[in-house]
């Protein structure tokens, strides 16, 4: 059972990127009901196995959070609208202890991962639809169907390190090489999707992957690194023309926007933000309540403003403590893995600073992944220290190894 929840909630993964795509009325997103049907599926795995993994300080300091978005509703201004956004809430924490029981082995992350990018792919065609066909979301940008293009470039931007490290990955196990090929024709195909839909945001989230990209080239062949660095450019030269000129213009104007702009009407908007939180610093107006304090009637559009204002200081530190357990997490993986989540963390980082992500299902799966990765890395290390603890001749240079036998491998990532 346990193995057929672990293919549902890579069909969920798969669906992510691109879960505005296919909605049904009065029933919500495809992902939605994916999302449902893995996590009752997950809970009568439990329920029938009597087996859970120990949850781990991250699961309970979401699960705290979550809490505190519940109790919320007591002083909330709408109480209808706080507690129908608990059950989005109550899905994330959700999802936050599925990834953590059942991505226990490095070939299940690596399988996540490539389902994120499979996914994206599915939201990067969609676009391109929209963009031969002539239909534009708003100002002549594209995205895909029922996804405002800051979140499809967002999405893609989070997408590239995700697709250089699955490349430049080396797998425990055999893997199509096409796979590969996927991997690395993604980072182009991502590119100009983000500059189909024009968003300034994505373009500087982008950046932290192309660099981390950069660094992944030392671990290849110089034959894989002529043949990827040709196939970029041999992408831009075809791909470049196809770009409409207004969302070059648009893009060009990132860094005016960065030094002089009002961020597109956000900084007033977070100005309102700021003094509703002045009024109620200690516990908020309330979970989803930010429209309600601003003439606009919009979200926050940046995640830790929202939290700070909609959760008060109590909010934001539980917010702030879950972050820094990732970022710690993230830091402390060998250094092949801390480079490319701390690439994601930035990416992400960029994003939330305009977008409100804070109950997006992205930004979940993400910090679960880091934590799922966190400890899959200190299993190793704790492999080999027993190893040289118990075969003292061993060479420092042998891998130590570990049992492959599906039955251990699970007792040694189940508590």
């Amino acid at each position: 059972m346990r193995t057929i929840a672990f293919w549902l909630s890579l069909g969920l993964v798969f669906t992510i990127p691109w879960e505005a795509v296919v909605e049904y009325p009065a029933l919500g997103s495809v992902t939605r009901l994916i999302g449902f049907a893995v996590a009752a599926f997950w809970v009568l795995t439990v329920a029938v196995t009597d087996r859970i993994r120990k949850p781990a300080p991250f699961q309970l300091a979401v699960s705290l959070f979550v809490v505190w978005n519940a109790i919320s509703v007591m002083w909330s201004a709408n109480a209808d609208r706080t507690t129908e956004h608990l059950v989005t809430w109550a899905q994330l924490l959700i999802l936050t202890f599925i990834v953590w029981d059942l991505y226990t082995t490095r070939a299940a992350m690596l399988a996540g991962l490539q389902m994120y990018i499979l996914g994206a792919y599915v939201a990067l065609g969609n676009t391109l639809v929209n963009f031969f066909s002539g239909r534009t979301f708003y100002y002549e940008r594209f995205s895909a169907a029922g996804t405002n293009p800051d979140d499809l470039g967002s999405v893609l931007a989070l997408g590239i390190s995700v697709a250089w490290y699955l490349a430049a990955s080396k797998r425990t196990q055999k893997w199509p090489q096409l796979l590969k090929w996927v991997n690395y024709a993604y980072i182009p195909a991502a590119l100009m999707g983000i500059a189909l839909s024009g968003t300034r945001t994505a373009l500087i989230a982008a950046i932290p992957g192309v660099v981390f990209g950069l660094t992944s080239l030392s671990r290849l062949r110089l034959s894989v690194r002529v043949a990827i660095f040709l196939l970029l450019i041999l992408a831009v030269v075809n791909l470049l023309p196809l770009i409409p000129q207004a969302s070059l213009q648009r893009l060009g104007t990132t860094g005016n926007e960065l030094t002089s702009g009002d961020l597109n009407g956000r900084v007033h908007l977070w100005t309102q933000g700021l003094v509703s939180f002045v009024e109620r610093p200690l516990l908020g107006i309330g979970s989803n309540m930010y429209r309600s304090v601003n003439t606009e009637g919009k979200v926050a559009h940046n995640s830790f403003i929202s939290v700070l204002v909609e959760l008060g200081l109590i909010g934001l530190i539980l917010f702030g403590i879950i972050l820094a357990m990732v970022v710690i997490q993230a830091w402390h993986q060998p250094r092949w893995d801390r480079l490319f989540w701390l690439s994601i963390l930035a990416a992400w980082a960029v994003a939330a600073s305009t977008l409100t992500w804070e109950y997006r299902k992205p930004t979940w799966l993400f910090l679960s992944f880091v934590i799922a990765s966190s400890a899959l890395a200190s299993q190793r290390a704790e492999g080999v220290q027993l190893v040289r603890r118990n075969e003292p001749d061993v060479q420092f240079n042998r891998e130590p190894r570990l049992s492959n036998h599906p039955d251990e491998q699970e007792q040694r990532s189940l508590a």
